[in-house]
C-alpha cells in the first residue's frame, strides 16, 4: 500500500474542510502503516478515529453545502451513510478475528477501503461541491443559540 501524500487537486481552497480531511488522511496513513507492520493492536483506536470523522466532518460538511444550495447533498449524505455502513462491518469483522491470518486479512482490507474510499470521496464527490464554496463568503455565520 501506498502511502497517500496531499496534492493540489484535492485541496478545496476552504480551510476547515481542507483541515479535517488532512486529518483523516493521516488516519488513512495510519491504518496503512499498521496493516503493513501487523500492529493489530492499534485498530481500534483507528475504528474510533473513522467513527470520531464521521461524528464530526460528515455533519459539518453537509450543513455547508445545506447553506450553500448543493444541489447534491442528499446523494453525498448518502455515501457518508454508505461509510459508516461500510467501517462498522469491517470493525465488526475486527472484533470477530480469532487468529493472526484473520487480523492481518481485516486490517489490511480495512486499510485498503479507507484508502480507496478517502481518495474517491474527496477527488470524486467532494470536488464536485468546490464551485459553491464561494458561495460560503457571502453567507452570515450560522447563529449557535445553545451557548
Amino acid at each position: 500500500m501506498t502511502h497517500i501524500s496531499w496534492y493540489k487537486q484535492m485541496d478545496l481552497a476552504y480551510p476547515p474542510l481542507d483541515d479535517e480531511h488532512r486529518a483523516f488522511m493521516a488516519v488513512v496513513n495510519q491504518a496503512q502503516e499498521c496493516a503493513e507492520k501487523e500492529d493489530f493492536m492499534k485498530f481500534d483506536e483507528l475504528f474510533e478515529s473513522c467513527y470520531e470523522y464521521a461524528r464530526t466532518h460528515f455533519p459539518h460538511e453537509e450543513d455547508l453545502m445545506e447553506r450553500m444550495g448543493f444541489p447534491d447533498l442528499e446523494a453525498h449524505a448518502q455515501s457518508h451513510q454508505q461509510f459508516i455502513e461500510n467501517i462498522s462491518e469491517l470493525r465488526k469483522a475486527y472484533s470477530q478475528a480469532k487468529t493472526p491470518e484473520e487480523y492481518r486479512y481485516i486490517t489490511k482490507k480495512t486499510a485498503h477501503f479507507l484508502s480507496s474510499w478517502f481518495l474517491g470521496h474527496l477527488l470524486g464527490r467532494d470536488r464536485v461541491y468546490k464551485p459553491y464554496l464561494v458561495r460560503l463568503r457571502n453567507l452570515p455565520p450560522r447563529m449557535d443559540y445553545d451557548k
